[in-house]
C-alpha cells in the first residue's frame, strides 16, 4: 500500500505531535525549526516561544561546548546517537535525557539541519545508579563478612589443633576451652544475624506476640549489658519506670535493645557514658539509648539503617560487624507497629536512638 507525498506528510506530522519523545529541529546555526508538543512538556517553553531561538535556551552555560561538537557532527553528515546530558528547562530546572540526533539533507542531499528526539532518562539513571549502589554494598558486605567470618574460625581451629596435640597444661586447655566457646558465639550471632536478614527480606518473620512487660524486658537486658560495660570502662544511668505493659513478641524486642545497647557500647569509647531510658505517655511507650560515643555526621544518619551499612566506612570499619543490627531493629519495631529513630549532633558529638511503640494494654504502673 503506498501513499501520496501529502498523505505521508501527515502522517509523519501527526507521529511527531503526539511522540512521547521531545522531537525538535533546529538548522545549521542552532536555530529551533519545529517544537513537538514532547518537547513543550519536558523543556517547558512552547512552541511559538522555542521556534526561531537558538537551541542553547535548553542548554545549561557549562555545557555550551556540546553545542559545537553536535553541529560540527551535523554538518559532516554524521548521527550523534542515545547521547547521554543534561539540559535546562524554562524554569531554569535541569533534566537528564538521552537524546539522538541526526543531519536532515535537502533534495540534493547537502546538509540543511538536524532532527533532535530526546527522552527523559532520569528515573533510569537513578535506578541504575541505585543498582550500581546495591553492587557496591554487596561487594562490601562480601569482603566483610568473609573477614567477621574469618577471624573467629582461624581462632577455634588454632585452639582446637592445639588441645588435640595435647601441647597444653590444664589451665591453658581451661582457658582454650572459654575462647572456643566465645568465637563459637560469635559465630552463632553472625549466622543468627545473616538468617533474620534472610526472613526479613522475604517478609516471613513471624512475631509471637504476648502481654509483655516492657519494664522488666529491659532490665533484663540491662543486667545483660553491665559485664560488657564494665570491661570497657564505661559509665551507666538508667531510669526505667516500672509497670509498662504492652503486646509484644518478648524475644524480638529483646533483641531491639540488645542491638541497641551493643551498638552503644561498641562505638563509645573507654570513660564514656551509655542512658537507657524506658517510660510510657500514652497511648506511646519509649525506649531511649543515649552514648557519648564516635556520633553520626548529618550526612550519614539517613542512612543508618539501611542494610550492611557501615558508616563513613573507612571510620568505622575498624569497629567490626555485619551493619544489620540496626536495619533488624527497625524492621522488627516496624513490625510492632511502632518507629525507631536516631539522632546525633555530629562527629565524636554521641547518638540517641528513640524506640516508639504502642501501648495497647493501659497498665502503666504510677509512682505511688
Amino acid at each position: 500500500m503506498s501513499f501520496r507525498p501529502e498523505e505521508s506528510a501527515s502522517r509523519l506530522a501527526a507521529i511527531v505531535a503526539s511522540s512521547d519523545d521531545a522531537i525538535v529541529s533546529k538548522d545549521l546555526n542552532g536555530v529551533i525549526m519545529s517544537w513537538n508538543a514532547a518537547a513543550e512538556r519536558m523543556f517547558g517553553w512552547t512552541a511559538a516561544e522555542a521556534i526561531g531561538k537558538p537551541i542553547t535556551i535548553i542548554i545549561p552555560k557549562e555545557r555550551i561546548d556540546e553545542e559545537d561538537f553536535v553541529l560540527s557532527r551535523i554538518r559532516q553528515g554524521l548521527i550523534v546517537d542515545h547521547f547521554e546530558t543534561v539540559r535546562q528547562r524554562k524554569d531554569g530546572s535541569t533534566i537528564q535525557i538521552s537524546v539522538t540526533i541526526s543531519p536532515i539533507h535537502a533534495p540534493d542531499g547537502t546538509v540543511v539541519g538536524a532532527s533532535k528526539i530526546a527522552r527523559d532518562v532520569t528515573e533510569q539513571l537513578r535506578l541504575r545508579q541505585e543498582a550500581d549502589e546495591a553492587n557496591r554494598m554487596k561487594d562490601e558486605f562480601l569482603a566483610t563478612l568473609s573477614h567477621e567470618l574469618r577471624t573467629p574460625l582461624n581462632t577455634v581451629v588454632g585452639y582446637t589443633a592445639m588441645l588435640r596435640k595435647g601441647v597444653m597444661g590444664p589451665e591453658q586447655q581451661e582457658k582454650a576451652i572459654d575462647v572456643i566457646h566465645r568465637n563459637a558465639q560469635v559465630l552463632t550471632d553472625l549466622v543468627g544475624e545473616l538468617l533474620d536478614t534472610s526472613r526479613m527480606v522475604t517478609g516471613k518473620v513471624r512475631l509471637d506476640v504476648h502481654e509483655t512487660d516492657l519494664s522488666l524486658l529491659a532490665t533484663e537486658a540491662v543486667e545483660n549489658i553491665r559485664p560488657s560495660i564494665a570491661a570497657k570502662g564505661l559509665r551507666l544511668e538508667v531510669q526505667i519506670q516500672p509497670g509498662i505493659k504492652i503486646l509484644a513478641d518478648r524475644d524480638r524486642l529483646r533483641q531491639v535493645m540488645w542491638n541497641l545497647l551493643t551498638n552503644a557500647v561498641k562505638f563509645t569509647p573507654t570513660g564514656g557514658r551509655i542512658e537507657i531510658q524506658v517510660h510510657a505517655e500514652a497511648p506511646t511507650a519509649y525506649i531511649v539509648v543515649r552514648d557519648t560515643g564516635i556520633g553520626l555526621s548529618a550526612e550519614a544518619l539517613p542512612h543508618i539503617f539501611k542494610r550492611f551499612w557501615q558508616g563513613e566506612t573507612g571510620q568505622m570499619r575498624e569497629y567490626g560487624g555485619l551493619g544489620l543490627g540496626l536495619s533488624l531493629s527497625k524492621y522488627l519495631t516496624e513490625l510492632h507497629g511502632g518507629s525507631i529513630q536516631a539522632v546525633s549532633a555530629g562527629r565524636g558529638k554521641g547518638t540517641e536512638f528513640r524506640v516508639s511503640l504502642p501501648v495497647r494494654i493501659a497498665e502503666v504502673a504510677r509512682a505511688g
